[in-house]
Order: C-alpha cells, then sequence, then structure tokens
C-alpha cells in the first residue's frame, strides 16, 4: 500500500514552475487563499493564461476585485519583479 504523503512532485522538488501543471499551480493559488491570514481582505487576485496550441500567443486572464487601471498597474509592478527574478 502506497502512502501518498511521501509522494514529492518534480516540479516542486526542482524548485521549477515550468514542471507544473495548470492543475498544481491552480491548486497552489487555491491553498494559499484558502491559508488564514494569507490572502487578508483587501487583497486583490490576478491569473493570466497563455494559449500558444495553434502558432499564436492567445492571451486571458482571470481577476478578482480588481479594476483595469489596477491591473494595469499590477502588470507593470509584476514584470519589475519577474526581471529581478532573472537577474536583469
Amino acid at each position: 500500500m502506497s502512502n501518498e504523503n511521501n509522494v514529492v512532485s518534480m516540479a516542486d522538488a526542482a524548485c521549477d514552475g515550468t514542471l507544473w501543471s495548470q492543475r498544481q499551480a491552480l491548486e497552489c493559488a487555491l491553498e494559499d487563499v484558502g491559508k488564514n491570514g494569507a490572502f487578508k481582505k483587501g487583497k486583490k487576485l490576478l491569473i493570466f493564461a497563455l494559449d500558444e496550441s495553434d502558432g499564436d500567443y492567445s492571451v486571458s486572464f482571470v481577476q478578482a476585485g480588481m479594476k483595469m487601471s489596477e491591473c494595469v498597474a499590477l502588470c507593470e509592478v509584476a514584470k519589475s519583479v519577474f526581471l529581478r527574478e532573472m537577474n536583469y
């Protein structure tokens, strides 16, 4: 009999989000939302999706509690965070 608690995702072990499935990423976000105090009142959410399956870039998003101007501002701030994570 196997013990599911001993199973570690390759993506988690490698700390590599490129190995996560869409489900794993969403489950992680849901887990963060569900933690006590992790998403306090007033916290907002923006999730982007990229579909490149037919050779084009199709972008979609889902947001919670945000104005479009806030989404744009968040993207600008996130861009600098991403660049820093890439050591630029």
